[in-house]
């Protein structure tokens, strides 16, 4: 594993990749913490519609966001001799939508859905608050870090309304087609905003608590066309009040459709259903089960070299190492095994004048003071 490093950054193995950026992990030597970085080629942003513009959205509004269950912003760097942008964010160990593609069913519990939908909807309620409409709400976006806490990310389409706009209306989508509402699959020129999300989170706790989504089809016409009729067949194992969360959350037309406060309100979110089944973990990356450093094999080749053990826990200081090869050196030349001879040439005694090797002491040491009496 060659070492390289980005500015203060050890780089580590890959976590992701997309069809314009690939995701790494790495190590920041200064605070000693996971990051993870999104690297991209500005050849490959050109080629997708509105590709640099995002990206720059994305860093702007990431900028001036700080809340538990919205990705961080750590850092932005730009490599103009190679073309590439390099954008460090918060460490995650995985998405729900890998989650849900390595169960048999596609579906979490009951009870592991509600935990989830309430931290998406507190960070939905904190980006609506600063006037951000995410537009693009769906399993992929939402990652989750080591302890479990839900990240809302990817604002590349999000919308910032102006601060003196009278209302959230906006003017352009260019979210997932199976998580668009019905006004936009009929094509309105004009939409409400917060309610896309509140319709996109809809689809999203369907997903997560059925396996399956409210609307399908072969195409994107056909599945545009029964968006737009609006016509929800909740499954018969979802049992109340989950249900009419669900029905309130995708109604057709967006006057009626639950805001952000009614769900809040609503009985279903306020009450965590019982834990009836086993918890659906994040799939392993490459087998690690425990998610562990991939910056570590690259550690420990660069200062140690091949290491039999992959994920060694003998950890050795400089120190220590440096006293290894100071005892190896003079056990190379017999000062170790070897007594000094009386009878040995005294010429051969000054030509030697290396000291003989003893073994390292503490540098700590203890003065007893006369004045101090056991007790």
């Amino acid at each position: 594993k060659r070492f390289k490093m980005i500015g203060k950054y050890v780089m580590g193995d890959m976590l992701g990749e997309g069809s314009y950026a690939k995701v790494k992990e790495m190590l920041d030597t200064d605070t000693l913490c996971r990051r993870a970085v999104k690297i991209l080629k500005k050849r490959k942003l050109r080629r997708i519609p509105n590709g640099e513009e995002n990206v720059k959205r994305e860093i702007q509004l990431l900028k001036r966001l700080r809340h538990k269950n919205v990705i961080e912003l750590v850092d932005v760097m730009y490599n103009d001799e190679k073309q590439k942008m390099y954008i460090v964010m918060e460490f995650c160990v995985g998405g729900l939508q890998d989650m849900l593609e390595s169960t048999p069913l596609k579906k979490f519990p009951e009870w592991q859905a509600h935990g989830y939908f309430r931290q998406l909807v507190d960070g939905l309620e904190y980006l609506h608050s600063h006037g951000i409409v995410h537009k693009d709400i769906k399993p992929s976006n939402l990652l989750l870090t080591l302890d479990g806490t839900l990240k809302i990310s990817d604002l590349g389409v999000a919308e910032a309304l102006d601060m003196f706009a009278p209302d959230d209306t906006c003017f352009t989508s260019q979210g997932s087609p199976a998580f668009q509402p019905p006004e936009i699959a009929n094509g309105a020129d004009k939409f409400a905003g917060f309610k896309v999300d509140v319709w996109s989170s809809g689809v999203t706790l369907f997903n997560l608590t059925t396996g399956k989504y409210p609307f399908e089809g072969d195409n994107i016409y056909r599945l545009f066309e029964s968006i737009g009729r609006g016509d929800v067949e909740i499954p018969e194992e979802v049992t109340e009040p989950l249900s009419s969360l669900l029905q309130g959350m995708l109604q057709k037309e967006p006057g009626p459709r639950f805001t952000l406060s009614q769900i809040q309100h609503h009985p279903w979110f306020l009450r965590k259903p019982g834990r009836t089944l086993e918890e659906v973990p994040v799939p392993p990356l490459r087998g690690d089960e425990l998610h562990r450093m991939t910056v570590l094999p690259y550690l420990f080749n660069y200062f140690y070299g091949e290491d039999e053990s992959q994920y060694s826990t003998e950890y050795v200081t400089q120190r220590q190492l440096n006293e290894n090869l100071k005892y190896i050196d003079y056990s190379s030349n017999g000062n170790l095994e070897s007594a000094p001879n009386k009878s040995s040439d005294k010429k051969s005694e000054k030509k030697s004048k290396k000291p003989s090797w003893r073994r390292p002491t503490s540098c700590l040491s203890v003065k007893k003071l006369p004045s101090c009496r056991p007790s």
